[in-house]
């Protein structure tokens, strides 16, 4: 199947930059995996905590649970204090299996995939992630499943284009469709799966991305809302006009909140350049200090969404409670996280932020003659917090103006959202959390407009096709055969790693009487290196500027362990890449 010629010629058609319908089809596929993916772990993740629930707390307490985020208060102390353990030693059996190369996860991995790796996210990591992400959510660690989720969408992405062997520039944006997919899926906002995966995973805006992006990001989100229906993620009541005073508070919380922003950064990165990629005794820490905040605040268990729910429906809170959880919260999310648990950061940001918001709402109706409404402080703190840790401005001004479907919030948002995103920028000089961690690890992870215009385009929709395999002594007697079939290349079937000829310097020879065999030896030949099929233009033109070379041999792979000069299939040239770039200008 893999060899069908209506394959090979979606292969060679998806290594054109504009191959724009192609990739569409691709990316509506992609969809489809993704949210099945997703539908899955979610299921799988209600399943297991309802069941390990039901086994522990009593049945008449656990009839009146709204949620099984709410059932982690209901658990006897030392199963609060056991269950992060016992989940950490899980996860440490688990990654220890996994080669040293394959033990990251989450949205940082898959960032790292798409710029460094040409996108190829190994299948047995996404298998990896899909387990311990259940482990580290259902043991009731303070983690997201937002980060697993996109790991999940991107590697359906990248694992259809590894099935169908396409190039690898295809596989970049189908790990970005499964991206957005997966943000789409989650919190039913297709719009802002599309600026998050754009915006923070892909980094690039571009119409060859765009559309498929979006394509995968609204089958996603039709998937699950035919299994789950179509309300978001929170369900967020109506919310008033801001008058004055209520853009006063959100501008003081917003500087508050890119302060605590910067706090989480930097106690992210602290504990991650002390973990140093150790795996055991991080793990068993993480366990231990999970389990004494679970059994001392019971509520910092799991996501947090039950007390964002609670906290936008208005219901009665205690300032000195809210205050000791969101100090909990800030602290111990990023310090697990930091350990190695394989969790997620978007949920817990939210409910952060949700707390701040609160507790700047609930302080400011100190003051005689202020009045503030608390939800839409709630609102306007998530917002925040998730644009300040993770840089990421649009992705949350769109996703709460499609959480909350009101025109009304724009204006407030983007005042929270500039303040938050400069105080921890320009004030803390932090950069988003994914890019703090690269630096830790020495990588970076910034692409040239240059390199991201030749990533979008395989060397198979530049090569040169016309090409003929020879042995070296057999080519005088071939020079008709040569000129007959309109080759370009001459590929010297007995040279390793691989010797060409322009067709057009061997028949000029051949027409000045010089003898063929001597030339072949001396200075018609030129050096060259095989490069697989599926590289990309800036593979292409790395290895040649590294190599010192002009001209490369494409490699048909199908699978084999070892290349023959047999399956090349064109060649790509420098001079080519070059007039790619000043014609794209």
């Amino acid at each position: 199947m893999l060899n069908n010629p209506s394959i090979q010629n979606l292969r060679l058609r998806l290594a054109q930059s504009e191959a724009l319908p192609q990739l569409t089809l691709m990316a509506l596929m992609t969809g489809l995996l993704a949210g099945g993916f997703l539908i899955a772990f979610e299921d799988l993740l209600f399943y297991f905590g309802v069941v390990s629930q039901r086994a522990l707390i009593p049945e008449q307490v656990f009839a009146t649970l709204a949620s099984v985020e709410s059932g982690y208060e209901a658990l006897p102390p030392l199963v609060r204090f056991l269950s992060p353990i016992g989940g950490a030693i899980a996860l440490i059996l688990l990654i220890k299996r996994c080669p040293p190369g394959q033990r990251s996860f989450g949205i940082a991995h898959v960032i790292e995939r798409l710029t460094l790796n040409r996108g190829w996210l190994p299948i047995t990591g996404t298998i990896t992630q899909f387990l311990t992400a259940l482990i580290a959510l259902v043991s009731g660690f303070s983690v997201g499943r937002e980060g697993p989720a996109v790991h999940l969408g991107a590697g359906a992405g990248s694992f259809l284009g590894q099935m169908l062997k396409l190039p690898a520039n295809t596989l970049g944006v189908l790990a970005g469709c499964g991206t957005a997919a997966a943000i789409a899926a989650l919190f039913n906002t297709p719009m802002a799966g599309v600026i998050f995966a754009m915006e923070v995973v892909m980094k690039e805006y571009s119409l060859e991305s765009f559309i498929p992006v979006m394509a995968s990001a609204v089958v996603a989100s039709v998937l699950t809302q035919t299994v789950y229906g179509p309300n978001p993620a929170f369900q967020i009541p109506i919310i008033p006009s801001a008058v004055p005073e209520d853009l006063v508070v959100t501008a003081i919380t917003a500087v508050i909140i890119g302060l605590l922003a910067a706090a989480f950064i930097q106690i992210n990165i602290f504990t991650m350049q002390k973990r140093q990629n150790k795996v055991v005794l991080p793990l068993l820490i993480a366990g231990l200090l999970m389990g004494i905040v679970a059994v001392l605040i019971p509520a910092t268990m799991g996501i947090g969404y039950d007390t964002i729910e609670a906290l936008l429906n208005g219901d009665e809170v205690n300032l000195q409670f809210l205050f000791i959880l969101l100090a909990a919260k800030l602290v111990i999310t990023p310090l697990v996280i930091g350990l190695g648990v394989p969790g997620g950061m978007i949920g817990p940001s939210l409910m952060i932020g949700a707390a701040v918001g609160a507790c700047c709402a609930l302080l400011a109706e100190q003051f005689p003659g202020v009045s503030t409404n608390i939800t839409f402080h709630v609102i306007t703190g998530m917002i925040a917090m998730m644009a300040a840790i993770f840089q990421a401005p649009l992705t949350a001004l769109i996703t709460v103006l499609e959480l909350t479907h009101s025109s009304q919030i724009i204006l407030p948002a983007m005042l929270a959202i500039v303040i938050a995103c400069l105080t921890s920028s320009q004030i803390c000089g932090q950069q988003s959390i994914f890019a703090m961690q690269f630096l830790v690890h020495g990588q970076n992870i910034q692409l040239s407009p240059m390199a991201q215009l030749l990533n979008r385009t395989g060397v198979a929709g530049l090569m040169d096709r016309q090409l003929v395999t020879l042995s070296s002594e057999s080519i005088p007697n071939e020079l008709r055969q040569i000129n007959s079939t309109n080759s370009h290349w001459v590929v010297l079937g007995d040279r390793q790693p691989g010797q060409i000829i322009r067709t057009k310097d061997l028949l000029e020879c051949h027409n000045q009487g010089e003898d063929i065999t001597s030339q072949i030896r001396d200075n018609v030949v030129i050096q060259t290196l095989p490069i697989d099929l599926q590289s990309t233009l800036y593979e292409a033109r790395k290895t040649m500027l590294d190599k010192g070379l002009d001209v490369l041999l494409v490699m048909e792979n199908n699978g084999r362990k070892k290349v023959e000069i047999c399956n090349a299939v064109g060649v790509i040239t420098l001079q080519s890449i070059e007039r790619f770039l000043s014609n794209a200008q």
